[in-house]
């Protein structure tokens, strides 16, 4: 079958196109239109209390308004009544659902003391099997009632609902059943870190080895990267600790527990008074006078994890002497005396791990929980110094001799001691304390005096089905005046749904292209299950009257290729094109490495990236993405057969990915590359205007003829940029666009480059091609462009 039968493939649109409805234009709503504002300062527990009342009053649910049509809404039906379903080969979590009591209560054997996993403080985990299809599960049992537990159930109910990420552990639904409230989890199968690093070995069983330590460390050290910085609104955990890091199957990381977890807007200096946490795992500054939470008590907690997971130590061990009980305390003396390898895990057989990993850990440890919470790293240098690339040294630890001990209960000042006795804390190792630093000290308990207004927590917002009346009130039935863009074989208005949401109702032409039904189900059942600040955020969708329409939140004024390209607009300065690249990047390492399963996206384009108020992007057009399990075909898509079609817009499709239809993560690395290179120079990945139709070629002959890689900038900048940045990004476009797949960085890699890695990017530099190579490798798209022009396309 000739090759240009077997693609399908979209043409960029010219940059000069005067059709008005081709960009988003900035929405500034009338005063009519804005909708009314809310309680923006409500108290926690009103929101927690009302999240409750929500559950309490349904002994069953559908996600969707009462008048709306109650159908299955996993099924979708197509203008001729056919049912489509999402297909089944596709992979990864689905959204939570509500479970009968009935089959939590089979499933656990009437919650019978055989199946109980744990307990915390609110109740016991059970380990179920649904009767329904087999399926194990862990059923977390939490009853009682009053403020405190009202919130923490709502901050774990909200949290868990709406994260998406391979380390974090998943919830499957919840269930009410008069006073108990139950939450079903993924089921662990090796259950908590804490288990294997501290109760005795049974059976002549080795501790676990180090290869095992260092995956994990790495692990909970990506879900607080995400939490901290790569959702839209900044979450604090609150609760580190050995316990609360599940291990799956693979001994893969998993952090649970997020009934302390804290909201707080990225930038926002904002800190809580009220502590909660964890003797041992606790940061100094929560006993202090007008104590915090913020992302860096997450930190310091982290770094007591890291040095347990070193030493093979509790944080708080009453069997060891008084000036060892606290783990930090022991560790820093031994910093102190230049002898931080004595306090590796001795269970570990001499020569089964490298003494400089050793070493090196705890170092890190010890860095994350230093004193001063200023001083600490951020979760993303931590991710960084624990990636395989980094050699880096770290920074020089200081003298621990002017630190002062870990924490006291009678201190009143600032500087806290450890004067308390051992019997001081039989109670408090490894228990979690719900603690009010209001008066300076700390005070521990089932309920608070204080009533300090807290952010409020996040309503569940998950994806609904939202009904077509809805659609018509929210866009004016369809109002040029809404109208924002042609949006993807459809069209886009904007509007409020529940009059507080601003919305983008994607319209798409289904009369005139029946092969849209799938694309339809395809993006709807895709993004419903992706969380992340630069990725497009699904609201809902609409099937009635013959109509498809996907909702998403509009936080977008336009898309990227529009201020690259379009004259109209200003020019895109140099600092927000960084960014934007730097965010990009972000998002793509997201799904190739870091969701639940792996995502391969297909359709990476400067079209497919829409931009806020503040030129912050979202990746969107999911419509052609594969979700893969990572147990399965690693980081490729397979090709169904010898005629699969490779799908995507030409000029942002990899040569290996046209010639094959085989997508792979390093297809998604070169799309991202040909937008790197459109950024910098402001060209069109293809302009049929000018002899060099594809821009990888005209940036190749600039290569290869050794002209100044600075003259790629973009002249409407008109100089205006960093040099250093200039050429990181340069280099970084044309090793991403190599056509040797292997030849290309990962995302991992991308990422450290644009955080300035420029020992990678001189690795990549070195793998440069030849004329006949890349002609020979690029042979398709250059036919591609032959057979075109002689139809006369430009």
């Amino acid at each position: 079958m000739p090759l240009v039968d077997r693609l399908c493939f979209v043409l960029p649109a010219h940059a000069d196109s005067d059709a008005e409805h081709s960009l988003f234009h900035p929405i500034e709503p009338s005063a009519a239109e804005k909708p009314p504002r809310g309680r923006t300062g409500r108290d926690i527990s009103a929101r927690a209390r009302g999240v409750l009342r929500w559950l309490c009053g349904r002994r069953w649910c559908r996600c969707v308004p009462d008048d709306a049509d109650p159908r299955d809404s996993s099924h979708f039906v197509d203008i001729a009544g056919a049912h489509v379903t999402p297909t089944k080969s596709k992979v990864g979590g689905s959204s939570p659902r509500i479970f009968s009591y009935s089959e939590l209560y089979i499933g656990t054997h009437g919650f019978s003391d055989k199946e109980v996993l744990g307990s915390g403080g609110f109740g016991r985990v059970y380990r179920a099997v649904l009767p329904g299809d087999g399926t194990v599960v862990a059923v977390k049992c939490v009853s009682g009632r009053g403020d405190r537990f009202e919130k923490a159930f709502a901050a774990e109910l909200v949290a868990v609902a709406q994260l998406r990420h391979r380390n974090l552990v998943r919830l499957r639904g919840w269930c009410v059943h008069d006073d108990q409230l139950l939450l079903v989890y993924d089921y662990m199968a090796n259950r908590s870190l804490d288990r294997l690093l501290f109760l005795p070995a049974t059976g002549g069983a080795p501790p676990l080895d180090w290869a095992r330590r260092r995956r994990i460390v790495f692990g909970l050290a990506a879900a607080l990267f995400y939490l901290h910085e790569q959702l839209d609104t900044q979450i604090i955990h609150r609760d580190v600790k050995t316990s609360n890091v599940m291990l799956d199957s693979e001994f893969n990381a998993r952090l649970g527990d997020f009934g302390l977890a804290r909201w707080i807007e990225h930038g926002d200096e904002t800190e809580t008074s009220r502590i909660g946490g964890t003797i041992g795992y606790l940061p100094p500054e929560s006993f202090q006078r007008r104590g915090a939470a913020t992302a860096k008590s997450d930190v310091f907690s982290f770094g007591i994890v890291v040095l347990e997971v070193a030493t093979g130590r509790r944080a708080v061990d009453l069997t060891f002497p008084d000036d060892q009980i606290f783990m930090l305390d022991w560790l820093r003396r031994l910093s102190d005396e230049g002898r931080l390898l004595d306090a590796g895990d001795h269970r570990l057989p001499d020569g089964s791990y490298p003494l400089a990993e050793m070493r090196r850990l705890i170092h890190l440890g010890l860095l994350c929980s230093i004193y001063d919470p200023l001083s600490r790293p951020t979760m993303k240098w931590v991710m960084e110094s624990l990636s395989e690339s980094s050699s880096a040294k770290l920074p020089a630890l200081p003298s621990f001799q002017s630190h002062p001990q870990y924490i006291s209960f009678s201190s009143s000042t600032a500087t806290t001691t450890t004067t308390a006795t051992t019997s001081n804390y039989l109670t408090a190792a490894n228990t979690t304390m719900f603690l009010t630093a209001d008066n300076g000290g700390g005070s521990s308990g089932g309920s608070s005096d204080s009533r300090r207004a807290q952010k409020p927590i996040p309503s569940i917002d998950t994806p609904r089905e939202i009904t077509y009346r809805e659609i018509v009130a929210l866009t004016n039935n369809f109002s040029e005046s809404q109208m924002v863009a042609e949006l993807d074989f459809g069209t886009g208005y904007h509007g409020y749904l529940d009059n507080r949401f601003h919305v983008l109702v994607k319209r798409l032409g289904m009369r005139t292209c029946p092969a849209l039904r799938a694309r339809f189900s395809d993006e709807l059942h895709n993004l419903a299950r992706l969380r992340h600040r630069h990725l497009v955020q699904l609201r809902g969708w609409c099937i009635e009257k013959g109509e498809m329409l996907v909702v998403y939140d509009f936080s977008t004024t336009s898309l990227l290729s529009h201020y690259l390209f379009h004259r109209k607009r200003s020019v895109l300065a140099w600092h927000h094109r960084y960014n934007i690249i730097k965010c990009l990047a972000s998002a793509i390492l997201y799904l190739h490495e870091e969701w639940e399963e792996q995502v391969i996206h297909r359709n990476i384009t400067s079209s497919a990236i829409s931009l806020d108020h503040d030129m912050n992007p979202r990746l969107g057009s999911f419509a052609l993405a594969e979700f893969l399990s990572r147990n399965g075909h690693g980081h490729h898509a397979p090709a169904s057969g010898h005629g699969s079609s490779a799908r995507g817009i030409f000029g942002y499709m990899s040569p290996e990915y046209i010639e094959t239809g085989e997508a792979t993560t390093m297809a998604d690395v070169y799309s991202f590359g040909v937008v790197v290179l459109e950024v910098v120079s402001g060209m069109m990945a293809v302009d049929f205007r000018w002899p060099e139709v594809l821009l990888v070629k005209k940036v190749w002959n600039f290569e290869s003829s050794q002209r100044p890689l600075a003259e790629l900038a973009d002249r409407n900048l008109d100089g205006a940029f960093d040099h250093e940045e200039l050429m990181r990004l340069v280099k970084l476009g044309i090793a991403c666009t190599r056509s040797n797949p292997e030849s290309r960085p990962s995302m991992k890699q991308v990422v450290s480059i644009l955080d300035g890695n420029d020992e990678l990017l001189r690795k990549s530099s070195h793998r440069k091609e030849g004329g006949e190579d890349w002609d020979a490798k690029n042979a398709s798209s250059l036919s591609m462009v032959r057979r075109i022009q002689a139809l006369g396309i430009q």
